[in-house]
């Protein structure tokens, strides 16, 4: 027995072959025998042993044994030189080593197991840290059971232990995962929750239950379509059945408005998401709920806005033709749908902006809003088009008179007065009416004849209305082809001036031309003032115009001069609209040309109409003035036909009145006494305050006479002169002196 405890491996395998059997060796045996027969026993142990060592060392974890009388392990496996970082041999040596090796924290707990262990003869389980010499720490998980004999003796303990630093590293990134997902579970501002296949929930966090406003306990006792209170929550189960299960969709989307418990609406993203196992098989159904109530108000208030107008709340032009669209629509599917427009202008509204201010011209524009939608609201649609206009939609009507009852009603309800801010106003309203038109697709022409319509009314003395017909379609598309062949005419210069004489009846001689703009059309000839000149102060190209003439009538002036024409009291009458006196680069127009163009201003006479100065504007009166100073005449013309004071002439920077030919025309010598002493009024009246007087239209023989006995100083007409050409004028200038 002492042979063969050389090596505690090889005593342990021949306790485990030998101690329970009694081996008894005969005397009769011979020695030689008994020899043999422990040679060859000892060769099958060393091969068993070495069967041992080879599986011990392929294994990874530490194989040990530890002896239950002395509690010391007198076998470890190489693979504890890699765990605890030290050598079998120092093990053996020092046994208690690896006790030693156990990390402080752990140590009582280590030994408490081990203690019970030894003393209970139990299998043993623990995990602890060790401290390698390098005092690196490692985790070990350590396991060994109790082996017993016969008689049920606990004599040795086997074991196993093995490296879980790892594992303990996993775990422990595990547990931060879940603490941190736990956090952001009860945090995030987004809804969460989870439910199994059924639909029951099992988990949820705070911003789902504030959302549907449901407590926890509440939530978490019901299944999802009992707190999700969807608008068709028939739908929304379909949605989520058959998109998730019936479809194979391990996750979808949608946007839908819902009810809280509170039956609040509100409008939510809901994301549900389905968990598979490793086998594919679903295990349970996430959600994601996100109030988006706020961003959906912020884009019905945005479309709102896009489609209304922030002064009055009406639609707006964009949303009105949108309407009008669906309605053009409607009527060409069916012949018994019908529908209207009309086109409000409200009248003189920019004298009420001017007087009263803008803001309260603002407030009178929702006053009238106010009072179309209380007139002709419900389903007809009232828009604010822009500035003063309004347009209203008469929807699916019965009959056309159904609109001319509706401008009626406008027209009734706008009679009576306005009270903004303690002012009394009273606004009245010019409306074009434009019925259903089945040839007619586009909304852009269906307005475009309803405001051609409204102008039409304005034209006949505002407070009216007026309804469509095709005449006037043509009309506004013949004024467009005009507008824009003025403005290649303006920008090629196909404009030239005529001349119209200017008598003096006492010296029998002409004492000026007026000068007057005619286009040389390319293809109508020539055309008069008439027909160019409404347009063009409409469009604005007036200005550019008045500088044209104005540098045509000074170039001409200069060429008289330098062919040496007699000038001596020679006056040039230049027209002067109301829009180019107003605007603020004329009198820099003026002193630019006559610095290139010498001339002498003197020469000079402008014309302004009693229409200008109707309201008494001091600021073109100021402009008058400092025209004036520089040597130019001024002359009002058209006298007579517009509404100012003649008390009023006294103060106004002029020189000359011009009576206008409506009076002339009815001069005769037996009849309309009336009109004769309204012209000798005009021409004692100028007279008595220092102006000159020139009749316009004259044409008979009769009205001279009858001129030359009131008085008056000069004439201009066709008696004597239609307005003629440069050449022409440039002839008269060369006998001034005429016989009359």
């Amino acid at each position: 027995r002492e042979f063969i405890c050389f090596s505690p491996l090889l005593r342990y395998i021949y306790i485990s072959l030998f101690c329970d059997r009694k081996i008894i060796m005969s005397d009769s045996l011979s020695k030689d025998l008994r020899v043999a027969e422990l040679e060859c026993r000892i060769e099958h142990l060393q091969r068993e042993q070495e069967n041992f060592r080879q599986i011990t060392d392929s294994i990874k974890e530490v194989f040990f044994l530890i002896d239950s009388d002395t509690d010391k392990i007198f076998y470890v496996s190489p693979a504890y030189e890699k765990v605890w970082g030290r050598s079998c041999e120092s093990l053996y040596l020092e046994p208690q080593s690896w006790l030693l090796a156990i990390h402080p924290d752990d140590c009582s707990r280590a030994m408490g197991t081990l203690e019970t262990q030894f003393r209970t003869g139990e299998e043993f389980q623990e995990e602890y840290r060790i401290i390698r010499p390098d005092q690196s720490i490692c985790w070990v998980r350590v396991q060994a059971f109790p082996v017993r004999d016969n008689n049920d003796k606990v004599y040795r303990f086997v074991g196993i232990a093995e490296d879980i630093t790892q594992r303990k590293k996993t775990e422990k990134s595990l547990h931060k995962s879940e603490e941190h997902f736990k956090l952001i579970f009860e945090q995030a501002p987004i809804g969460i929750a989870v439910t199994n296949l059924k639909g029951e929930f099992e988990q949820v966090n705070p911003a789902f239950c504030e959302i549907l406003e449901y407590k926890s306990s509440e939530i978490l006792s019901s299944r999802i379509f009992d707190v999700f209170h969807a608008n068709d929550t028939s739908e929304s189960e379909l949605l989520f059945v058959e998109k998730l299960f019936e479809n194979n969709e391990s996750e979808f989307q949608i946007e839908l408005q819902c009810e809280t418990k509170n039956n609040r609406q509100i409008d939510v993203i809901l994301k549900a998401v389905i968990v598979f196992d490793e086998f594919d098989d679903p295990v349970n159904c996430q959600y994601q709920l996100l109030d988006i109530t706020d961003r959906k108000s912020m884009e019905r208030q945005l479309i709102h806005d896009a489609l209304h107008d922030p002064l009055t709340q009406l639609p707006n032009r964009t949303l009105f033709t949108d309407r009008l669209k669906a309605a053009i629509a409607c009527s060409k599917k069916s012949r018994d749908y019908q529908y209207a427009v009309l086109f409000l202008d409200v009248d003189r509204f920019k004298i009420i902006n001017d007087s009263l201010g803008h803001l309260l011209g603002d407030k009178l524009l929702i006053e009238i809003a106010q009072r179309l939608q209380e007139e002709i609201g419900g389903k007809n649609t009232i828009a604010r088009f822009g500035g003063d206009e309004f347009t209203v939609l008469l929807d699916n009507i019965s009959d056309f008179s159904v609109a001319i009852q509706v401008a009626n009603k406008i027209q009734h309800r706008l009679r009576d007065y306005f009270d903004i801010d303690g002012n009394r106003i009273f606004v009245s309203a010019s409306i074009g009416i434009t019925l259903c038109d089945y040839q007619n697709d586009k909304p852009e022409d269906i307005l475009r004849d309803a405001d051609a319509t409204m102008y039409k009314a304005k034209e006949k003395g505002r407070a009216c209305y007026e309804v469509f017909d095709k005449s006037l379609r043509l009309a506004a598309s013949n004024r467009l082809k005009l507008e824009t062949e003025l403005r290649s005419g303006i920008f090629e210069k196909q404009f030239c001036l005529f001349y119209q004489p200017i008598v003096n009846l006492s010296a029998s001689k002409i004492e000026g031309f007026e000068a007057l703009l005619r286009w040389n059309h390319p293809t109508k000839g020539l055309i008069g003032p008439h027909l160019l000149i409404p347009v063009a102060e409409e469009t604005g190209l007036i200005l550019s115009l008045g500088e044209m003439i104005f540098e045509l009538a000074f170039k001409q002036l200069a060429k008289w001069q330098w062919q040496g024409k007699d000038l001596t009291g020679f006056k040039l009458s230049i027209n002067l609209s109301g829009k180019q006196l107003m605007a603020p680069d004329l009198i820099p127009i003026i002193n630019r040309l006559l610095s290139r163009i010498n001339v002498d201003p003197r020469m000079i006479k402008l014309e302004i109409t009693e229409s200008v100065l109707l309201e008494e504007d001091y600021d073109a009166i100021s402009v008058l003035k400092h025209l004036r100073n520089c040597g130019f005449g001024i002359s009002l013309d058209d006298f007579g036909t517009g509404y100012s004071s003649l008390s009023y002439l006294q103060r106004l920077p002029i020189d000359t009145l011009k009576i206008d030919r409506s009076f002339i025309q009815k001069i005769q010598r037996d009849e309309d006494n009336k009109n004769l002493a309204i012209v000798q009024s005009i021409i004692t009246l100028s007279h008595a305050i220092g102006l000159s007087v020139i009749a316009e239209g004259v044409e008979t023989k009769e009205q001279l006479v009858k001129l030359q006995s009131l008085g008056c100083e000069s004439i201009q007409g066709y008696l004597f002169s239609p307005p003629v050409d440069e050449v022409a004028a440039s002839d008269f200038l060369g006998k001034r002196i005429i016989d009359l």
